[in-house]
């Protein structure tokens, strides 16, 4: 499984049914966490692609990069 490169730590807690995802992000410097009933992890391991923060913080990395490399 792919997990997003910014991606600083994730844990799981279960309480009950209920399983609670605790993660921290490298790009907004805070942690977060997702509340789900099933096996249903957060956006950066799932399609962290789709995560607004990666597609910023990725664009942001490209300019520099191209920017030394012209």
């Amino acid at each position: 499984m792919r997990r997003c490169p910014y991606l600083e730590q994730l844990y799981k807690e279960r309480r009950g049914p209920i399983r609670v995802y605790h993660f921290d992000c490298h790009v907004d410097h805070r942690s977060k966490r997702r509340i789900a009933l099933r096996e249903s992890p957060p956006i950066c391991v799932r399609c962290f692609e789709d995560c607004h923060l990666y597609r910023e913080e990725r664009q942001r990395e490209d300019g520099i990069i191209q920017r030394y490399t012209d």
